[in-house]
């Protein structure tokens, strides 16, 4: 079976000859290893960009590759937000765009295939498509909702709205599902099959569950009806301790859900199991970037078993990893995932 029928196989929540084993992302780490920064990539030939994002995956035996990952604040800044580019890493939002929730009645959406930078990076998928030759999915991480309604709005701004002014971000939260669900189709359009949000914002270290469950899972929901009618697959990552909303994510339309290291893999098994595939979750920054390689096979082994027996569990780092994070910690990951039989088969 190829990466794509692993993770296909992952998905379905279906029995696989070895276990699915991906990065989370890694677009800086990929670019910043091969000494481009993310803003320096964005003025390079977009075919060349795309051979580095396609050579980095594959050269560490990632299955799934990731186009043009770390850039999810570029369409915060085709909006009107101020974003600052590092030399390392990825690019930060240092000013919002919308003062007030009325604002929003301001934006259209349309024009945010007009922004040069988001032209780019539609052009290096297209040219990483043609480079996985179907043989990976193409995944797109970009900022969900909630994260991108703080984002543009001020995560505090965002917070004292849900107890003083629910209804306005309600409006500001469906308005930044339909920014995504545009978005996203800009890049799917061009290759990407696989889309995952990204939700730092609604984690449990930031929102009570109550109010995920109120404001973040139907902004959530309406993403994912939209993808689906697209025949693309979809995932989800939350940042922290999210133990206390699994539950909710069953059945929200997410075939898979990446947890951080804070969440234990046995509890994701009893609630996820035959539900919804999960992956994770090795420390990025304490395994991944500064153990050893003999290091990060121990600590995969102790994902892999603590994740027990049965489909759909995929070994990933708990977020993505640092950009000097070195290669033969991530070939450490993906020599573990390769060298397991699927848990299924271990029974």
């Amino acid at each position: 079976m190829n990466p794509k029928e692993i993770i296909t196989g992952l998905l379905d929540l279906r029995e696989t000859p070895r276990l699915p084993v991906s990065l989370l992302s890694g677009g800086a780490w990929a670019l910043n290893s091969s000494g481009l920064s993310m803003e320096k990539a964005l003025s390079e030939n977009p075919e060349k960009v795309a051979e580095i994002l396609y050579g980095a995956y594959m050269g560490v035996g990632s299955d799934i590759v990731w186009t043009t990952s770390g850039y999810s604040n570029i369409v915060v800044g085709a909006l009107g937000a101020e974003i600052k580019f590092r030399q390392k890493g990825t690019p930060d939002v240092i000013d919002t765009r919308i003062k007030d929730v009325s604002d929003i009645d301001g934006i259209d959406l349309n024009k945010i295939s007009d922004d040069g930078r988001i032209r780019t990076l539609v052009k290096i998928t297209n040219s990483m498509a043609k480079k996985t030759g179907g043989k990976n999915y193409l995944a797109l991480n970009r900022w969900g909702p909630f994260t991108t309604a703080g984002l543009l709005y001020g995560a505090e701004n965002l917070m004292r709205g849900i107890y003083h002014r629910p209804d306005d971000i309600r409006r500001l939260l469906d308005f930044t599902a339909d920014l995504y669900i545009k978005y996203s189709r800009l890049y799917i359009d061009n290759g990407a099959d696989l889309i995952l949000l990204s939700e730092p914002t609604s984690s449990g270290d930031m929102i009570a569950r109550k109010h995920f469950e109120s404001f973040a899972i139907p902004a959530f929901r309406k993403v994912y009806d939209a993808l689906r009618a697209q025949g693309v697959r979809t995932a989800l990552h939350i940042c922290g301790n999210i133990t206390d909303r699994l539950d909710l994510l069953n059945g929200i339309g997410t075939e898979f859900v990446s947890v951080d290291y804070k969440v234990d893999l046995g509890r994701c098994r009893e609630v996820f199991n035959g539900k919804t595939a999960f992956a994770g979750n090795m420390n990025p920054v304490a395994v991944m970037q500064r153990e050893s390689p003999e290091g990060v096979e121990k600590a995969c082994r102790a994902c892999i078993a603590a994740a027990g027996a049965g489909p759909g569990y995929m070994l990933m780092p708990g977020c993505d990893i640092p950009p000097a994070t070195p290669a033969g910690n991530i070939k450490a990951m993906t020599a573990t995932g390769n060298g397991q039989a699927a848990a299924a088969n271990r029974r």
